[in-house]
């Protein structure tokens, strides 16, 4: 799982929320604030908003139909919750109207922070919740195969256990606002249409206003309250002789005395900061001073030692706070509005050699006019061009990029910082087991570099890693748990692993773990993997390890260097190649595990796979696909894979 590579798909090119709100943008919001001193009126209706989210943006939709609650004429008193603050459930039979908000993650699950209330509502002791009147919006991407399973799932609980629907679930394809303020108005106009008691007529009325007033108990270690790990050891493990080479590290932290603990299969969530010259790149960009006061951002987690106050210098924010590679759509709505608010001889000055830059080429910019100029123009042609050309536009650009495409604009600072993406976790799948050692965990990252508009670029986790961050300097960091990318429970059964590049990650640790944790006497399963590099002088990560275990017996190998020979050769082509092995193995009770890239490898392992179960079971492609279903079924056929 290493969504440092950079969170499964860039999330952009959906229309922008209808408003943005700037309570929601301060920490702890000053609307929210003034709400709570007033306290609760007695006509006013109790209604739970509650969201799971893995990145934000499920807690972004669900403070924003919190505003329209309050706004919205029904007289309702929201309540927000956090899944992840109630890992051992809440008791919703308590409640008359249920607003859900839960993304989806990976093949299918919910968010790792959200798990245990999800695992707690689908159990026997959720309560049966008769009279509740509820609804769900469902987050995923229709590009994974369980597209808002989770979010159905949710709603699927929910009605079973008697509740009833004021609105129709919606299924949210990643940003679109468009469909999720549907869902807003709809939810919050059949609120208003229902005899929903006030605090006054609600027997427990009085303990729920109590209950939203207590402070909220300290959260666990995670990625709002990360542990600060000290680094312990940075270790190259390639042979660099040109740019053109891999170049991957492993890095180990000391866990200390977090009591945190993992579970091979399990990935390391890295809060990073951004480069250094990127930030100063933008600050120019902005034309703002580096000091400048600007407020905390809502979704930031907390430092240790903990923040006063509500603000923080811009250098400061733009570091650990932003996302500069991808801003929201709605950046081009701030930049066309504060073209508008030119004069000429504004829009002369801003201009670079007399041109602006857009979509690449370089076009004359009217210099009066505006907005109806040449650079407003542009701008909104750009906005009116429909979801393929506003991608393209994105893709190759970061925040800065946009900025100086568009220099003649002035935006307002607070509204650039409203539109740019929170800068997200990364997570690494890791590669070590706590029986090796026990207060540090380990992973293995490979360093992202590349070219963009003819500009270097560099990948924001991976870089901190290999060449800002020192020994002895601190991170925060936190577990993330992956409970469907397991060993099996019973070590006697066989694993096959396909794991090229940092795929191979999770399985030196499962590797570890089955080697150290073995007791004495006992027989381990045959442990077979496929690795793959481009040659074994250069990138063969960990390879001194690999041909230790497969000399010892511990381990059947097979290597497949890509560019080594004068055709290319990958894990798949190894895998056919090894047909009877796999099969025999499977039938024996093994289990299959892929970890890597989702976009060509993982797809192509797949369809070696069921080659060798159609040629061996002799059945056809279609039987071949119902073995396969039934291993996945079985929890036999995992994969950790990443876009």
């Amino acid at each position: 799982m290493v969504l440092g590579r950079y969170v499964c798909s860039r999330l952009r090119n959906r229309s922008p929320p209808t408003e943005t709100s700037f309570d929601a943008f301060l920490r702890p919001g000053a609307k929210a604030v003034k709400a709570q001193q007033a306290g609760p009126g007695p006509e006013q209706k109790p209604v739970t908003v509650l969201y799971g989210t893995e990145y934000g943006f499920s807690k972004e939709i669900a403070e924003k139909l919190v505003g329209k609650l309050k706004e919205g004429g029904c007289l309702c008193r929201p309540r927000l919750l956090d899944m992840a603050e109630h890992p051992e459930g809440y008791p919703l039979d308590a409640e008359q109207a249920l607003l859900v908000v839960c993304s989806t993650q990976g093949d299918g699950v919910p968010p790792s922070e959200a798990r245990e209330f999800c695992d707690w509502l689908a159990g026997a002791s959720a309560a049966k919740v008769a009279g509740l009147n509820f609804s769900v919006c469902a987050l995923g991407d229709t590009s994974y195969t369980h597209f808002c399973a989770c979010g159905k799932a949710v709603d699927a609980r929910l009605e079973q256990l008697g509740g009833q629907r004021c609105a129709p679930r919606a299924d949210i394809n990643r940003e679109d606002w468009k469909a999720v303020d549907a869902w807003i108005e709809a939810a919050v106009r059949s609120l208003s249409e229902l005899p929903l008691k006030t605090l006054a007529q609600s027997a427990g009325g009085q303990a729920a206003g109590a209950q939203q007033q207590s402070a909220p108990k300290q959260k666990r270690w995670g990625k709002s309250r990360p542990f600060y790990g000290r680094v312990v050891a940075i270790e190259g493990l390639c042979q660099i002789s040109s740019s053109d080479d891999k170049d991957t590290i492993r890095v180990e932290v000391d866990l200390g005395d977090s009591a945190l603990t993992y579970t091979p299969g399990d990935a390391l969530g890295i809060l990073p900061t951004n480069c250094p010259q990127g930030v100063d790149e933008l600050i120019e960009a902005l034309g703002a001073a580096r000091d400048t006061e600007v407020p905390v951002p809502s979704w930031h987690y907390e430092e240790a030692p903990a923040r006063t106050g509500s603000t923080m210098p811009l250098h400061e924010a733009l570091s650990k706070c932003y996302d500069l590679r991808s801003p929201k759509p709605e950046l081009l709505n701030v930049l066309l509005s504060s073209i508008g608010s030119l004069t000429p001889s504004h829009v002369e000055n801003g201009l670079q050699n007399g041109v602006a830059h857009a979509n690449g080429t370089v076009t004359k910019a009217a210099g009066s006019g505006l907005p109806n100029g040449k650079l407003g123009e542009k701008l909104r042609k750009l906005l009116a061009s429909g979801e393929a050309s506003s991608e393209a536009y994105f893709e190759p650009r970061h925040v800065t990029d946009v900025l100086q495409d568009f220099s003649a604009a002035k935006p307002d600072l607070l509204k650039v910082l409203a539109a740019l993406r929170p800068l997200l976790p990364r997570l690494y799948s890791i590669s070590s087991s706590m029986l090796e050692r026990e207060r540090s965990v380990q992973v293995t990252v490979a360093t992202v570099r590349y070219e963009s508009l003819g500009r270097p670029r560099i990948g924001v986790t991976s870089t901190l890693l290999a060449e800002r961050l020192k020994v002895g300097d601190v991170i925060p960091v936190y577990i993330h748990k992956n409970p469907d990318f397991r060993l099996p429970a019973d070590a006697a059964r066989p694993i096959i692993m396909v794991g090229p590049g940092t795929g191979l990650a999770p399985f030196r640790a499962f590797m570890q773990e089955r080697l150290l944790g073995r007791a004495e006497g006992t027989e381990l399963g045959d442990a077979v993997l496929y690795f793959g590099c481009r040659r074994s002088d250069q990138d063969y990560l960990y390879g001194d390890l690999l041909e230790q275990w497969a000399a010892t017996g511990a381990l059947t190998l097979f290597t497949a260097f890509s560019r080594q020979q004068a055709h290319k050769v990958y894990v798949q082509d190894r895998l056919r190649e090894s047909g009877q092995i796999v099969w025999r193995l499977l039938e024996a009770g093994g289990h299959f595990y892929v970890c890597g890239d989702a976009a060509h490898m993982a797809g192509a392992v797949e369809e070696a796979l069921l080659s060798i179960i159609e040629a061996e079971q002799g059945k056809g492609p279609e039987a071949a696909r119902a073995y396969l279903a039934d291993l996945t079924a079985q929890q036999r056929y995992q994969r950790d894979i990443w876009y």
